[in-house]
């Protein structure tokens, strides 16, 4: 299998969903739970800052953007998965497999680009 953006191309959306669901799961299970108010403000940040960049990476494959404007807000993603993860690390298991899966997901399409553009 040759790697092209022709053949990968359907792993970028489907990336971009299993990070919208489980980041969306992990903020309404800890509005729920009642997990206290970081543990809310670090999920909802966490979302917040992914949906902000994903909107900018579609709005740059337009040519409306820079390619790269997309780039800061998945960094605050991945610094807010973070500081979630080490908020709950022993706490609540569920909930760091979440937030471990969206990582996984950014990270997978972080190594997407990087082969493709290679």
């Amino acid at each position: 299998m040759a790697l092209s953006a022709k053949v990968l191309w359907p792993l970028f959306p489907l990336l971009l969903l299993i990070v919208v669901v489980c980041l969306t799961w992990a903020l309404v299970y800890v509005v729920r739970r009642s997990s206290g108010t970081t543990a809310i403000w670090l999920q909802g940040g966490a979302l917040a800052c992914y949906l902000l960049a994903a909107v900018a990476a579609i709005a740059s494959e337009r040519g409306t953007m820079s390619a790269n404007i997309h780039r800061p807000f998945s960094l605050l993603t991945q610094l807010a998965i973070a500081l979630a993860l080490f908020h709950v690390w022993k706490k609540d298991r569920s909930l760091v497999l979440l937030n471990v899966a969206a990582w996984a997901a950014i990270l997978a399409d972080t190594a997407l680009h990087y082969l493709l553009t290679r």
